[in-house]
């Protein structure tokens, strides 16, 4: 009887099954890839506490900053998914074909140097969001190893979004679980160490990462390969080289990287809030009767288990705000990163639809996929809402992680379904050449909310972490509404690329 009231929340049959074909493989790559990031949170939260808790602090920097340089430059899968959707739905093959080799001379160009010039100023870039010494000792080896790896993160997003727009995105899904079984057996031997090889501890994770990123590069290289796809789309031929080309995947892709960048710059000064947290509990007053901190900072130490003792160690008194928010996060990536596999595969449709000119189809599309995305994460919210001990026992083995974040973690997934909303359609929309809008309201919402909202509830208020992430959950529900009322609006359908 009731069934009708549930009508809107519940995606089309039919599209269902044609959108959950193309993007089922896209969200479980997605989440495979995701799981290099997550497995060094996992293994470094297995490390000694001297390395565990300063060490996971410094992976949410660094994931960060990787994401944010490295993400700009690989903003340039945005523009080679939409055009090379948009010419196999004009039938244009050869075209298609021309896109991806573009794309690939445009990312050994802009890849090669934004690697160099990272790896260069990694200290003073992480110095700017973190004066811990813990954390740069461990975070900057760290985000080196990874900034290394730009280049072929670069390259394996050409390769991807080329095919991610014809449709064939079960290749990246291949690669992708490839690419998770080399980093864990590497990462595993490098940082607990092999063979009588000492353990890297932290660093070793970074450069287990950066070999796996070069073996998904090759795997997608191959894949181009083929002999069909080198017959169908002539991709490898130097006559396709086109500055025209390069020109209108640099016009669809720098408000994607741009929006990146500010993105990325925003969720780091997030984590710079909830650094001044940890600064203020070293700062703060000593209470003689902890006894519990005191007897850890002995151990840590070897010095006698005094009051003494714990004022002279206070300064490297643990991170213990930036390991929570790091685990938190890890835990939302499930939901993010799913989200983000449904929209690049709503994208594809999207352009392809527009390119047979039924925008009415993509819209159609758009809305099912959203509906999918809100459904999902919103039962992984549920859960974690539920069982927050459980979610974060999964990355941390620090009884004051958990502590710290239980309550934080509830917050933000109570609204973790407008997740779904906010990325499918935002990737939908770069499908449909929106790409400038996107980038207005990502800017909008981390320069006008996410920032000055996080550090006001954080610290003049007072509501610490719990303001932190109070902020973060307004900021998910904003994107979400903007973004359903652009899609909504339909102006996207007259955008031509």
């Amino acid at each position: 009887m009731g069934l009708p009231y549930f009508k809107p929340f519940v995606p089309d049959a039919a599209r269902t099954k044609t959108v959950l074909k193309l993007a089922g493989p896209v969200m479980a790559a997605n989440l495979t890839q995701t799981l290099i990031n997550q497995f060094d949170t996992i293994l470094v939260g297995h490390l000694p506490k001297e390395y565990s808790i300063a060490g996971q602090a410094a992976l949410g920097y660094s994931v960060l900053l990787h994401w944010m340089v490295g993400g700009f430059v690989g903003a340039i899968s945005v523009g080679t998914q939409a055009m090379t959707a948009r010419r196999l739905g004009e039938d244009n093959r050869p075209g298609a074909g021309g896109v991806l080799f573009n794309s690939i001379m445009l990312a050994l160009m802009a890849g090669t140097f934004v690697t160099v010039l990272a790896i260069v100023f990694t200290r003073p870039l992480f110095a700017l969001f973190t004066s811990n010494e813990q954390v740069l000792a461990l975070g900057v080896p760290y985000t080196q190893a990874r900034f290394a790896g730009i280049l072929s993160m670069v390259g394996t997003l050409s390769f991807k979004a080329f095919f991610d727009g014809l449709g064939k995105t079960h290749y990246h899904l291949m690669v992708a679980v490839g690419m998770n079984v080399v980093n864990a057996v590497l990462a595993y031997m490098l940082v607990f160490g092999f063979w009588g090889i000492p353990g890297m501890n932290v660093v070793g994770a970074g450069i287990a990462a950066t070999v796996a990123s070069y073996f998904g590069l090759f795997g997608m290289l191959a894949f181009a390969l083929k002999t069909s796809h080198r017959k169908d789309f002539n991709i490898f031929r130097v006559s396709n080289f086109r500055w025209k080309t390069i020109g209108g995947i640099a016009r669809l892709s720098v408000p994607s990287g741009i929006a990146t960048v500010f993105v990325m710059t925003g969720f780091l000064l997030f984590f710079k809030w909830v650094g001044m947290l940890d600064e203020a509990v070293m700062s703060g007053p000593l209470d003689p009767m902890d006894t519990a901190s005191i007897a850890w900072l002995g151990s840590f130490s070897g010095l006698p288990v005094d009051s003494t003792t714990f004022e002279s160690l206070v300064n490297i008194h643990a991170p213990v705000n930036e390991a929570a928010t790091k685990v938190i996060i890890d835990i939302l990536f499930l939901s993010i990163m799913a989200c983000m596999g449904l929209g690049i595969a709503t994208a594809t449709l999207v352009s392809q639809n527009m390119g047979r000119r039924q925008p009415e189809e993509a819209e159609k599309y758009g809305w099912t996929a959203v509906r999918i995305g809100a459904w999902f994460a919103g039962i992984l919210g549920v859960a974690a809402l539920i069982w927050p001990d459980a979610a974060m026992g999964i990355f941390t083995q620090d009884p004051e992680v958990v502590e710290v974040g239980r309550t934080p973690l509830r917050i933000v997934a109570a609204g973790e379904f407008a997740i779904g909303f906010g990325l499918v359609l935002a990737q939908a929309l770069f499908g449909a050449g929106a790409s400038r809008f996107v980038m207005k309201v990502e800017i909008a919402l981390h320069v006008g909310v996410l920032v000055p909202l996080s550090y006001v509830l954080a610290i003049p208020l007072g509501l610490k972490l719990n303001g932190i992430f109070i902020a973060a959950i307004v900021y998910v529900v904003l994107l979400a509404l903007f973004m359903t009322l652009k899609f909504r609006s339909g102006t996207w359908k007259s955008i031509r690329i």
